[in-house]
C-alpha cells in the first residue's frame, strides 16, 4: 500500500511539473547582446550578433536581429525593428553599426519600436535595454 501511494506521489509531481513547462512556464528573455566580428577588408567589416538569454540556451550565435547604420552623411534610420539572423556589413569611417532586438525569443519577426525607446538604443545609444528591447552598438574603426 506504501509502495502505491509513493508511485502515485511521484506520478502526480511529474504531472505537475509537465503541466507547468507546457502551459508556457518558460520565461526566458533575451538580456544583452554581443557584436561579433567575422572577418573583413581594409573597407569593411562582416559582423554579427550574439545574444545572452535568461535561461537554457543561455547564448544564440547568429541572434536574429535589425540592424542599424549611423554615420556621416546618412539619415536617421526609421523607428521600427525587422530581424535578420545575416551577417551585416559595416563600412570603414566613423560609421556605427546598432543591433537591436526584442527581449522575447518568440516576438513577431518586424514590428514597431516606441520612439523614445528608439531614440535611446539607436538614435542616442543611452541606453542597452528599454521598452523590451536590447541594443548593442559597435563603431567601425574598432574592426578595420
Amino acid at each position: 500500500m506504501k509502495s502505491s501511494r509513493s508511485c502515485l506521489s511521484s506520478l502526480l509531481a511529474f504531472l505537475i511539473v509537465l503541466g507547468s513547462l507546457s502551459c508556457g512556464g518558460n520565461n526566458r528573455q533575451l538580456q544583452s547582446i554581443v557584436i561579433v566580428g567575422q572577418g573583413g577588408s581594409s573597407t569593411e567589416s562582416i559582423i554579427n550578433a550574439s545574444g545572452t538569454f535568461t535561461s537554457p540556451p543561455t547564448t544564440q550565435t547568429h541572434l536574429p536581429v535589425s540592424w542599424y547604420l549611423l554615420g556621416p552623411g546618412l539619415d536617421p534610420p526609421p523607428a521600427g525593428y525587422q530581424l535578420t539572423n545575416q551577417s551585416f556589413v559595416l563600412p570603414c569611417g566613423g560609421y556605427t553599426a546598432i543591433a537591436v532586438a526584442p527581449t522575447a525569443p518568440n516576438a513577431a519577426s518586424s514590428g514597431p519600436i516606441p520612439q523614445q525607446v528608439f531614440q535611446d538604443l539607436v538614435l542616442t545609444q543611452t541606453k542597452s535595454s528599454e521598452g523590451g528591447f536590447v541594443a548593442a552598438s559597435l563603431l567601425s574603426g574598432t574592426r578595420c
